[in-house]
């Protein structure tokens, strides 16, 4: 697989760069960074982005809770995030949260995500959902859940 290397002090971070162009993503969402998502140094905060990584799966649910003409899940907690930040991200220009499925396993939903502030990827996040039952352990994706979520696959062949 092409992937590309981006080094942030000592640690390399591999991603696929057809991640960074916005039309890969079929889903989008356009925010305002508020005021307090600011730090000392002038950028959104690195807790605020990944509240934007959140806001990302939210989409992804709203979307399967309306084909679906109810919640997906009846319980989905995050099991992983991993972000990777690419770019400064400032304040107040508007910034894309933009989504999409990566893979579907049998009780899990792996979602690739990623910021964009002026037509430029500023970070990447890869994160796992885990459908649940009340009374715990894993809940299977249905067949119709996974037939929504088909529609919303991202096109990067292996």
């Amino acid at each position: 697989m092409d992937t590309h290397t981006c080094t942030r002090g000592r640690t390399p971070m591999r991603h696929d760069p057809r991640r960074l162009s916005q039309d890969l993503y079929p889903l989008r969402r356009t925010v305002t960074p508020l005021f307090g998502d600011v730090d000392a140094l002038g950028h959104v905060n690195n807790v605020s982005i990944a509240r934007y990584f959140e806001q990302a799966r939210v989409l992804v649910m709203e979307e399967l809770a309306s084909a679906l003409d109810g919640p997906a899940f009846e319980r989905a907690v995050l099991a992983r995030i991993e972000i990777d930040y690419l770019a400064e991200v400032f304040y107040p220009h508007e910034v894309v949260i933009s989504t999409g499925v990566l893979k579907i396993g049998t009780s899990s939903l792996v979602l690739g995500s990623a910021l964009f502030q002026h037509g430029r990827c500023v970070a990447l996040a890869t994160s796992v959902d885990v459908g649940t039952k009340p009374q715990g352990g894993a809940a299977p994706i249905s067949d119709e859940v996974r037939a929504v979520l088909d529609k919303y696959l991202l096109e990067l062949p292996n």
